[in-house]
């Protein structure tokens, strides 16, 4: 596994679906991938012999040079033209059948990573396949991102990521007493700034945040089943590396699903999370968005370098901060005040418009450079 750029081969008959995901990842995704594009099976068996590839995408016309390839120790994703069985199933369970099942693809437990191609593709022979080698499946007809996450889950966790020891991760919060609705909007634009420097990871504990579907965004495994694995103790990084999505810049873990997953959210798991994240993971900093149905809020509050919490002008508003200060002095004393920035957001969420890129507009607007101007302004320091 390289630790520079990740060296992958496009490999389709598809000019167009060849030349769009070429694009895309010399576009957008040159710092972390080199690309090599193939249009025949002929071509690929004749350059791959010669050219260092870590990863293959075989789409249409290159199952069987997949194969070939597998067999010779390159890692290969499969694109299929069909929705894979595993997505009808709700086989989320590690434990089933041997299996670790998320998304679009089918691994094997990891004493036997040999890949499952599916009804009428399936793949024969797997003793013939050196035992590091690892295959999957993904259905082809979905955003690019989700096929490079599937990538990086199938090259597994970076050996830098698995012995990363940061020392001082940064952990922000963000929190509104008085349920500002453009608190989401300000945490997203507050980890894409810090993000322009480290790499981040943004996480929501609010209730029904409408997260994924604000935003067009997707997720397989959510915090849930990453707080799961935790517990349990089986397989944390590989159902974390599953979980993390990366979007604009910033990485992202998807939100519980269900409410009540929140509210058996304990202090110890919300520790335990965090302790995994700065250990096992190489993320600078990590933005939390904290909602009122979090337990034990002021304790997870407490665990923040930097609190932001959001208000808006008048006297009700000022109301509910003061009792939420009062809040914190009790539990935690004085000092958490000084984390504690007050942001006076003069937003509402009327502006936000359906059927366009919410998350660029949002970034690109009026309110996403009044919050880069705030943070400009030495209320965060961004080292």
């Amino acid at each position: 596994m390289p630790l520079s750029r990740i060296e992958v081969a496009v490999c389709d008959t598809d000019t167009e679906y060849r030349d769009r995901f070429v694009t895309y990842l010399i576009e957008h995704r040159a710092g972390e991938y080199a690309v090599h594009a193939f249009s025949s099976p002929e071509l690929w068996a004749k350059r791959s012999e010669e050219e260092k590839i870590d990863v293959a995408v075989c789409g249409m016309g290159f199952a069987e040079a997949g194969r070939a390839a597998a067999a010779r120790g390159i890692s290969v994703l499969f694109l299929r033209e069909t929705m894979p069985e595993v997505q009808a199933e709700s086989g989320r369970d590690m434990e089933a059948d041997g299996y670790r099942a998320m998304g679009t693809e089918k691994y094997q437990s990891a004493e036997a990573e040999y890949p499952s191609i599916g009804a009428g593709d399936r793949l024969t022979g797997a003793e013939e396949y050196p035992p590091a080698v690892r295959a999957a499946e993904v259905f082809r007809y979905q955003p690019i991102e989700i096929i490079l996450h599937e990538v990086q889950v199938l090259l597994g966790v970076p050996e830098k990521r698995r012995q990363s020891m940061t020392a001082g991760m940064e952990i922000i919060g963000v929190y509104s007493p008085i349920c500002h609705e453009m608190q989401m909007p300000f945490s997203l634009v507050l980890a894409r700034t810090l993000a322009e420097k480290r790499k981040v990871l943004y996480v929501n504990l609010m209730e029904h945040s409408g997260f994924l579907e604000l935003f067009g965004l997707t997720g397989g495994y959510d915090l849930g089943d990453v707080v799961l694995a935790i517990r349990r103790n089986r397989f944390p990084e590989d159902v974390f590396l599953k979980g993390v999505y990366e979007a604009e810049g910033i990485h992202y873990l998807p939100p519980f699903d269900n409410p009540e997953d929140l509210m058996e959210f304990s202090v110890t798991d919300y520790d335990a999370f965090l302790e995994f994240v700065e250990r096992q993971t190489d993320f600078d900093a990590l933005v939390i968005d904290f909602g009122a149905g979090m337990r034990e809020l002021a304790r997870a509050l407490e665990a923040c370098t930097s609190i932001y919490c959001l208000m808006k002008n008048g006297y009700f508003y000022e109301c509910q901060m003061n009792h939420f200060l009062r809040y914190l002095a009790r539990e935690q004393g004085e000092e958490m005040k000084e984390r504690l920035h007050v942001v006076q957001l003069p937003f509402s969420a009327k502006k936000i418009r359906t059927g366009i890129d919410v998350y660029r507009q949002l970034l690109w607007s009026e309110f996403g450079d009044y919050v880069r101007e705030y943070l400009a302004g030495g209320a965060h320091e961004n080292q």
